[in-house]
């Protein structure tokens, strides 16, 4: 306490005063309660009944933040002051850290979503519908391959030169910010023309193509964008947010590698989505799935080889639906496994259906999803009811390359299982995605599909014509059986006829997917006695054309 208008101490007699004075205007509260809780004094901080004239500061003592209030009370003529220093450091050193994770990513320091959210806020000011600017929503295409090959602390290292490649791309107005995951997020402060926007984002895309040297790997990456205006697209932050990533994901669908507009389709699209998930659910909920099979022909002798099982659905009209590019929708909704297993169950039960249109012992191909693969606790679960069955003999398992080269775990623990109850494995769809001849040799494989892509007009594409024989020959060398899909003309299986040594081939030159199944399900198709019936001969296949 300092005495500010006097020279010396209070006298003796008033010094009682002084203290009750003191401590009445202390800016804390302070109590005295007796032992029964009876409260026998208060000053008045404790009820805020007085608001002396007070000054607070917040000062460094010893390093540490201290948190210093004043108050000035008089003491008849004389003025006072009492001060109460409160040590804040470790309170403000939590405020800070608090502050840190809600508003920035600890990995690349970039502002996160919560920051951008208010920052895009802000910049609609107090005039909707006037302020211009966009919103970019920008995520890697297949990143999740990175932290499969390299593992995560890799994808951590491309994350962190991906914030720092888009904090140097954009403007000293705009704000970048990590939304989480690979997804990152740009607001343009002046973005000019709807053109002009694309065209900066178009830039930093360019940008985060761009070879990375991470970790001692070089890595190769595209990424896409989602572009939304205000006010031209939404006239609230949120709005223009979700506005922009739903064009992310419409690029990511179809323009991967590029950057997208907002396109107000895109919401009708949204709700198709919606539309669907909800008619997958309840069709899983009430296992309204069935199997369609489509036979696998050895042509050189005109007799069905083998069958492969595809997927079919009822939807809420009980129309059959195939799930067509809904696999990875279905895999996202966490669906797929669950999918699968029902049409496996409905296989099961359908053999005898399947057995009686086509011939007893056909050896079926059953198709896992790339995801599915790596997925160790699904494989073996399905191995087990595989095993449970009795069949295992009869089904060749179809991977995609991908997933194959993807999941490692798969050749050292689900291989080995499966080959352990007697079923197959076969490379499904080879040529496309991460192909190349050298990675036959790392797969063990009992066969190989090629993709239609090499098969559609072979006759006229020289280029497709040496890539066929070239797998052909590895696959002969490796002891692998060679196999094409997508047959669809006659033109095609003459090639294949007089060019290779392949022997079986599938496509809808030999039948479309027949529907079958138990007769409380789908039922069977008459049309799969008449496809057993003309024994698909050389001689009498016509293409679904008609020639």
């Amino acid at each position: 306490m300092a005495n500010e208008t006097t020279d010396g101490p209070p006298r003796s007699d008033d010094r009682a005063r002084l203290v009750d004075q003191a401590v009445a205007a202390l800016p804390i509260a302070v109590e005295i309660r007796a032992a029964d809780g009876a409260r026998l004094y208060a000053n008045p901080a404790a009820d805020a009944a007085a608001d002396p004239k007070r000054r607070r500061e917040t000062v460094s003592r010893g390093g540490r933040a201290a948190l210093i209030e004043t108050a000035v009370f008089w003491l008849g003529a004389d003025s006072y002051s009492v001060s109460a220093a409160v040590d804040i450091d470790d309170e403000r050193r939590l405020q800070d850290e608090l502050f840190q994770r809600a508003y920035f990513d600890p990995l690349t320091k970039l502002p996160s979503r919560v920051f951008f959210e208010e920052a895009a806020a802000r910049s609609l000011g107090g005039a909707p519908g006037q302020a211009r600017f966009a919103v970019a929503a920008i995520g890697f295409d297949q990143f999740d391959s990175v932290n499969e090959f390299y593992g995560r602390s890799v994808g951590d290292a491309l994350l962190a030169e991906a914030a720092r490649r888009v904090g140097e791309s954009i403007g000293g107005d705009d704000v970048a910010a990590r939304f989480g995951g690979d997804q990152f997020a740009v607001l343009i402060a002046e973005p000019g023309e709807p053109a002009a926007a694309l065209a900066r984002i178009e830039r930093l895309l360019a940008r985060l193509r761009d070879p990375c040297h991470v970790a001692g790997v070089e890595i190769l990456l595209s990424a896409s964008a989602g572009v939304a205006l205000s006010p031209t697209h939404d006239v609230a932050a949120s709005g223009l947010i979700a506005k922009a990533e739903a064009a992310l994901a419409q690029a990511k669908r179809r323009y991967r590698g590029q950057g997208r507009l907002y396109d107000p389709a895109i919401a009708q699209h949204a709700l198709e989505h919606a539309r669907i998930e909800q008619s997958l659910r309840l069709a899983v909920r009430d296992r309204r799935f069935a199997c369609a099979l489509q036979p696998k022909v050895d042509f050189r002798v005109g007799k069905i080889a083998g069958l492969e099982v595809l997927m079919r659905w009822r939807d809420e009209n009980g129309d059959a639906r195939s799930p067509g590019d809904l696999i990875a929708f279905a895999v996202n909704l966490g669906l797929m496994n669950e999918m699968t297993l029902l049409l496996f169950e409905e296989t099961l039960a359908s053999l005898d259906a399947i057995d009686a249109a086509f011939g007893p012992d056909l050896r079926l191909g059953f198709n896992i999803a790339a995801q599915q693969a790596g997925d160790i606790r699904f494989m073996r679960a399905f191995a087990d009811r595989l095993s449970a069955s009795g069949k295992a003999q009869r089904f060749t398992i179809e991977l995609t390359e991908e997933a194959l080269l993807r999941a490692a775990q798969f050749q050292l623990q689900v291989s080995p299982m499966l080959r352990e109850i007697g079923a197959k494995i076969s490379i499904d769809d080879f040529g496309v995605g991460y192909s190349s001849l050298s990675t036959l040799a790392e797969i063990d494989a009992d066969e190989i599909k090629v993709d239609r892509s090499f098969i559609t007009a072979i006759h006229e594409r020289p280029r497709s014509q040496g890539l066929l024989r070239a797998i052909e020959s590895l696959g002969e060398a490796l002891g692998t059986p060679v196999m094409v899909e997508g047959v669809e003309t006659k033109d095609e299986l003459a090639y294949l006829r007089d060019h290779t040594r392949i022997r079986v081939a599938q496509g809808y030159l030999f039948s479309k997917p027949v529907m079958i199944g138990r007769s409380d399900n789908l039922g069977g198709d008459p049309a799969a006695a008449h496809i057993v019936g003309r024994a698909i001969a050389p001689s009498r296949v016509v293409d679904r054309r008609g020639r």
